[in-house]
């Protein structure tokens, strides 16, 4: 078996500790607007961003989730597959300015166990998937042009650590999981608050969200994280009920319109 780096291993146990640490903090609303004005007072911003997963073509699902982001005036980084990506989508984000395009991955498809499910696992090729993010590189890059940014979004949030070097071979300088302390040698810029809960297939609690976006902005105040690496949300727009829906905007309410609050575009979030 193979013995762990000191990174991993590092952000093995600070994942460890944050999740306990999590589950400590306060569950209302209010708790977090407390923090947010400590922010402000403090003179101090916090970069907020938003993405959204499993894109492939035009449906009245992503209408909605721009209609939202632009009631909001949030930039919003759509993750597309490119296997079955249709130009559907393509002109449907031509009306769409403060979208951009991450990649993810390459067909979506799970090459793992069904309980820990995982496009990139330990049972991946490295020279295979090198192949394959290269070639949907290539489609995103030709279907979108500019509005395509070289940011990997591995399906499932998973990517073994085997297959860093296939990525960078295939020229990511970034990608997009989950949380904080991903422990990979790639720059990583993850969204925290999932507003699905996945093992209920329902909206995540609101307390749940609360704690989760305090923590990882109590990260940031205390210097554990860097200030400058933003704070974000994940959606998957396709599996959104009534109650998601109301989450998303809930969420959004609370803090998009905080003077402690910054939206960069996501050009600034991916900068080095």
């Amino acid at each position: 078996m193979a013995i762990p780096s000191l990174r991993t291993a590092f952000c093995r146990v600070a994942r460890h500790l944050l999740r306990d640490w999590t589950k400590r903090q306060p569950s209302d609303w209010r708790a977090l607007q407390r923090e947010l004005d400590l922010w402000s007072k403090r003179g101090r911003k916090l970069r907020f961003w938003w993405r959204d997963d499993d894109a492939r073509t035009d449906t009245p699902a992503l209408g909605r989730l721009f209609d939202l982001a632009g009631r909001f005036d949030m930039p919003l980084a759509l993750a597309v597959i490119p296997v079955g990506a249709e130009e559907s989508l393509v002109r449907r984000l031509d009306r769409e300015p403060r979208v951009r395009v991450l990649q993810h991955g390459w067909d979506h498809a799970n090459h793992a166990e069904p309980a820990r499910p995982a496009e990139f696992g330990d049972s991946r090729d490295p020279a295979e998937v090198q192949a394959q993010l290269s070639e949907g590189r290539r489609r995103l890059e030709k279907l979108f042009s500019s509005r395509f940014l070289p940011v990997l979004v591995p399906p499932f949030n998973r990517l073994s650590r085997h297959l860093d070097g296939a990525v960078a071979d295939a020229g990511y300088c970034f990608i997009s999981l989950h949380g904080d302390f991903a422990g990979l040698p790639l720059a990583s810029r993850n969204p925290h608050l999932d507003v699905i809960d996945w093992e209920k297939n329902a909206a995540a609690e609101p307390e749940h969200l609360v704690r989760t976006a305090l923590a990882a902005i109590k990260l940031r105040r205390y210097g554990l994280v860097s200030s400058r690496l933003p704070v974000g949300i994940v959606t998957h727009h396709l599996v959104h009920d009534e109650p998601v829906w109301d989450l998303v905007e809930e969420l959004l309410r609370r803090v998009r319109r905080h003077p402690a609050i910054e939206v960069p575009e996501i050009e600034q979030i991916f900068a080095a």
